[in-house]
């Protein structure tokens, strides 16, 4: 508390000088802007009005700190990534799937990423058997797919179309569905990828992602290829394409607060703390006005790393970020493929026009960046983004005094290149 205080009634204008306050400071004055009272006198930065922390540059950037989401499991399918008759499901030529996997009662996203190199076009389907006691119970929420390179297309057309109740299936024991089948899918040298969303509300089931050339050489029983670790004929090292299920499927940043006033400008301050791998620890937050996402450690020495997603492969082990488990004894190639981002927060503007604000993601110049994404219509749309470039994939504006919420949301489909920068941008120029 100020006892006994001098103060002075100023009329708040962005032209009021910072020394002002900080001699009113010295004398322990209190000052009044526009109404408002600003104590001068030593404080925490933590304790002053914004206004205050702001004059006196003692504002703290949010820091971006990912929570994950386990509402749902990823099911992430990528190995092999070319598939060749070897890995098709007839029964006259690979006999085997994919992926396999034991699911009990629980919601699931299954995405898959490949390329045809069989020589023949080739269908895709995702079946579900019975393999319980009871009677399974499955409710299908979505579907999306896209052959082609626009990668973020299966997820904006499921999440565009998506049905709260679902399409309710029901397996006997021994039983089995197919809850995606797409004949005719891709051919020879096309690449494609595809997502549904589905619920096991009752019983237990086996999952598998099957590929084939022709849908009634599906016969009999089919072996789990496991992880394929081979070297194709383009020297692509399989070993580096992974396939597992995780116990999430998002990650969010929910408290990413700012003040501002006339004076912001572009990209605006945020803290993220860098993984360390030889220590196995989190350095000092570090203040930018970008973080990385999308992308580990190994690969990014700025990554926020928090984001990042691990993967349990069935046959294999767990796939993380933060771990040499791969097949090459390397630190893994992800870069949360299928991963819904949610980026949301406040903005409080504390000047005398309006500002118009970005959420922004920018595609490293190595590689471009298909997105779905959610902008502040609540829309879902798909872009690629081009290597290098940076867009505004959410824009909202605040009113002068006023505090504006947001909330974006994004997914790197694929083929796309992680470690993505991301920024939340003042945009108009200051009058």
């Amino acid at each position: 508390m100020v006892h006994n205080c001098i103060v002075a009634r100023i009329s708040f204008s962005r032209y009021v000088s910072v020394n002002l306050v900080m001699k009113a400071r010295q004398f322990g004055l209190c000052c009044w802007f526009g109404g408002v009272s600003v104590i001068a006198a030593s404080a925490s930065a933590s304790s002053l009005h914004p206004l205050t922390a702001l004059l006196l540059g003692q504002t703290t950037a949010p820091q971006v700190v990912f929570k994950p989401d386990s509402s749902r499991s990823l099911i992430y399918v990528n190995n092999p990534e070319q598939l060749y008759n070897s890995d098709l499901g007839d029964a006259t030529l690979g006999n085997t799937v994919i992926y396999r996997d034991k699911l009990s009662v629980g919601n699931y996203r299954n995405w898959y990423e490949h390329t045809n190199r069989s020589g023949n076009t080739i269908g895709y389907a995702i079946r579900l058997l019975n393999t319980g006691t009871q009677t399974a119970s499955i409710r299908t929420r979505g579907k999306g797919f896209v052959t082609g390179l626009q990668g973020g297309k299966p997820f904006s057309d499921m999440l565009s179309t998506y049905s709260t109740p679902g399409a309710l299936t029901t397996l006997l024991p021994g039983q089995s569905t197919y809850i995606y089948q797409l004949n005719n899918l891709a051919t020879d040298g096309t690449f494609f990828s595809a997502v549904v969303d589905f619920d096991v509300t009752a019983g237990n089931v086996l999952v598998e992602n099957i590929a084939y050339r022709s849908a009634a050489a599906l016969t009999g029983n089919r072996s789990y290829q496991g992880y394929i670790q081979r070297v194709e004929s383009d020297g692509t090292r399989c070993s580096r394409q992974y396939k597992g299920r995780s116990p999430y499927y998002a990650v969010q940043v929910s408290s990413l607060n700012f003040v501002i006033n006339d004076t912001n400008l572009g990209p605006l301050n945020v803290r993220t703390r860098d993984y360390n791998l030889t220590t196995r620890s989190y350095s000092a937050p570090v203040t930018r006005n970008y973080w990385m996402s999308n992308i580990g450690p190994s690969q990014n020495s700025q990554a926020v790393t928090n984001d990042m997603l691990s993967f349990n492969m069935p046959g294999w082990g767990v796939i993380s970020p933060l771990a040499a488990t791969d097949g090459d004894g390397k630190y893994p190639n992800i870069g949360n493929w299928a991963v819904m981002y949610t980026i949301s927060g406040s903005v409080q503007n504390l000047g005398t026009i309006t500002r118009n604000l970005s959420v922004n993601l920018q595609a490293p110049a190595g590689g471009g960046a298909p997105i779905a994404y959610r902008g502040n219509d609540g829309v879902w749309r798909e872009l690629k983004i081009n290597a290098g470039s940076n867009i505004q994939y959410y824009t909202f504006s605040v009113a002068p005094g006023a505090t504006t919420k947001f909330d974006a949301r994004y997914i790197l489909g694929g083929p796309g290149a992680g470690a993505e920068r991301n920024t939340i941008a003042v945009n108009n120029p200051v009058p």
